[in-house]
């Protein structure tokens, strides 16, 4: 997640450029200690407890109060309650790798709720979430929850119209809600890597809206099974499965996805990284490949498919996979 936060640092730049924000002259140095103020924003490293961040932040004027970031890392703060900023306001706010934060109140954010573009919660002890405040924040171009302990992604979670960057990874998350990514209209990366899902269940990647070129990175997990409907709508530029335990690719949902991706891809190949499974070549699950397997284009899109003989997807044939259909209902019984 380095590079994802510094891909933050770098658009924030930009991002707060094009809001306009004036930035504020630094309050008085005393009053604002433990933190420390210059022209890029406002430092709380050394800040203790909620408390000193109150204490920092309860005084301030209209020429004091605007500021482009907000800095507090490394810290050894519990919580962030939804008073500690006062009426300061940010239009982006980087609260990450404090180890022993486990409470984080979006409310802190309602003064800044129309100037924040960028923000990171990287790094904490998060394991919730306030979702459905996000809306609250209708130019949030980028959300960092990555490197924390969010167990779940609960249904319609987010609906930030001018989300572009969405990290989520490195969190013990194993279950993804309906819809939760649905509203999501121009996002153009979704980090997902490293987490504890099994299965991906009905819409949970449904992003019928997104930006044609957007990522998804669901590498190095765990994931097993694929709902059908999993990626209803979406047509991503880039799905990344690497490294997951994932046996077969069901003809739903990777044929339509193939297809959906194929069409809107606008200037490259769209790209499915299957390596790293332990794809198996085996059973009646592979049949609908067969007539794609000489396929270039295909076998490009299907990057890193690996039979255990060592051959991709095109030594897929009906002899390979042995598929054996039975059409005798009760074949099974006895």
């Amino acid at each position: 997640m380095g590079h994802s936060s510094a891909r933050l640092t770098v658009a924030a730049i930009a991002l707060s450029a094009c809001m306009g924000l004036v930035i504020a002259n630094c309050p008085n140095e005393a009053s604002l200690q433990p933190c420390t103020c210059d022209h890029f924003g406002i430092n709380c490293m050394r800040a203790q407890s909620a408390t000193h961040l109150k204490q920092a932040f309860r005084n301030s004027t209209p020429a004091t109060r605007d500021h482009k970031q907000l800095w507090i890392q490394k810290t050894p703060i519990t919580t962030f309650p939804k008073d500690v900023l006062g009426r300061f306001r940010f239009s982006e706010v980087h609260i990450e790798l404090n180890p022993n934060l486990t409470s984080f109140s979006l409310d802190a954010l309602t003064n800044s709720n129309l100037l924040l573009t960028i923000l990171s919660l990287y790094g904490n002890a998060l394991a919730t979430f306030e979702f459905s405040k996000l809306r609250r924040f209708p130019n949030l171009a980028a959300l960092n929850l990555a490197e924390n302990r969010l167990t779940r992604i609960p249904d319609n979670a987010f609906a930030s119209a001018k989300l572009q960057k969405l990290y989520l990874s490195n969190n013990p998350i194993t279950s993804i809600g309906t819809g939760a990514f649905f509203h999501l209209v121009g996002l153009r990366e979704l980090g997902l890597e490293n987490t504890r899902l099994v299965t991906l269940q009905g819409f949970s990647l449904s992003l019928p809206q997104a930006h044609p070129e957007l990522r998804i990175d669901l590498s190095d997990g765990r994931l097993r099974q694929i709902d059908p409907r999993a990626f209803d709508g979406s047509a991503p530029l880039v799905l990344d499965l690497y490294g997951n335990n994932l046996t077969t690719l069901e003809q739903q949902p990777f044929e339509d996805l193939m297809y959906r991706m194929y069409n809107g891809a606008q200037q490259q190949l769209p790209l499915i990284q299957v390596g790293g499974n332990p794809l198996t070549c085996r059973g009646c699950s592979y049949e609908w490949l067969i007539p794609h397997s000489q396929n270039r284009a295909v076998q490009q899109i299907f990057y890193g498919f690996q039979c255990p003989d060592g051959r991709g997807l095109s030594s897929i044939t009906a002899t390979k996979i042995a598929c054996r259909k039975s059409w005798w209902p009760f074949a099974s019984i006895g």
